[in-house]
């Protein structure tokens, strides 16, 4: 009997195992052992939340989904209905932050695309492409508003993280376009669909467009949650600040970035919201509600999981 399904469900266990590990420590030392935030502070600044306003910030989150839904049709070189694609990305989304360790988001959708074409190079490489787009997009807008709000982050230890970040991104992104990785046999199936999108500019830059509006809607959305807990921070703050806590709670070593994005907030936001009377104790309270919020939006995905169930056996006959 083949041991490869145990070895993979014991790595799949001891990924989540990790994760949970990393979140717990991380959110026990910034409630319990930092002294920078006391838990009690975090729910009286939550109980202040006012509804009206966060539902606004809900919605603008859910838009969102729509926009990047339209982002990655654009790398699929065949026609599939565009709600189809939305429902796929709620529920990529829905096992990100409700399912981690068990199968990542991606590949969930990239598995449903591939069930629902036949094309397994071409589903992978557009689910790739259009994380690529959000990631630059991030990028894009960290780097401008790095630029333009320079003054305001002046001598805070965090004035590099932006730069090393942009730099990172171009080191890799030359890597990835500039190096024949097709000559390596088993990614010759994604390298070809890669290439193929590389050289169809007009599909970039619309790719590049739709992700600025994500990125734009993510920020606002937070941005407008602050609001709803009475912070009255200046947007550029969050223009500077969103990307680079965006790009920390990626690192796949924690349950959906949960302890990540709350150090990160705590540590960024406070840093220099100190200068407009944000204490550590709302900054958290703020990526808290962040985090409850895109839950609640997520939560679409596992509706929409239920709905269409699992992808059929057999493709279907016009993408054979």
């Amino acid at each position: 009997m083949s041991s490869e399904p145990a070895s993979g469900s014991f790595k799949k266990n001891l990924s989540l195992i990790v994760k949970l590990v990393v979140s717990s420590v991380l959110l026990l030392y910034l409630f319990y052992f930092s002294g920078i935030v006391d838990i009690k502070g975090v729910i009286s600044t939550l109980k202040q939340t006012r509804l009206s306003i966060f539902i606004v910030a809900f919605v603008i989150h859910i838009s969102a989904f729509f926009v990047a839904a339209k982002r990655w049709s654009l790398f699929l070189p065949y026609s599939l209905k565009y709600s189809r694609l939305v429902s796929l990305f709620f529920i990529g989304a829905f096992f990100n932050t409700f399912l981690p360790g068990l199968v990542g988001g991606d590949a969930v959708k990239a598995f449903y695309l591939y069930k629902d074409t036949g094309k397994g190079g071409i589903s992978i490489v557009s689910v790739f492409m259009d994380r690529y787009m959000g990631f630059a997009a991030m990028v894009c807008i960290g780097l401008i508003a790095f630029t333009g709000g320079y003054f305001y982050i002046k001598g805070t230890e965090i004035v590099w993280f932006i730069p090393i970040l942009c730099g990172g991104f171009l080191l890799a992104s030359f890597i990835l376009w500039y190096i024949n990785w097709g000559r390596i046999k088993f990614l010759s199936v994604f390298y070809s669909p890669l290439m193929e999108i590389k050289s169809k500019k007009r599909i970039i830059y619309k790719g590049l467009l739709f992700a600025l509006i994500v990125q734009m809607l993510s920020i606002t959305g937070v941005y407008i949650l602050s609001l709803a807990i009475g912070l009255k921070v200046p947007p550029v703050y969050f223009f500077i600040f969103v990307p680079i806590i965006n790009a920390i709670s990626a690192i796949p070593i924690s349950i959906a970035g949960l302890g990540l994005r709350e150090a990160s907030f705590a540590a960024l936001f406070s840093t220099v919201f100190a200068k407009v009377g944000v204490t550590p104790v709302q900054a958290t309270g703020l990526s808290l509600l962040t985090f409850a919020t895109m839950c609640l939006v997520n939560l679409i995905g596992g509706v929409e999981y239920l709905r269409i169930g699992k992808p059929p056996e057999k493709i279907a006959d016009e993408h054979r």
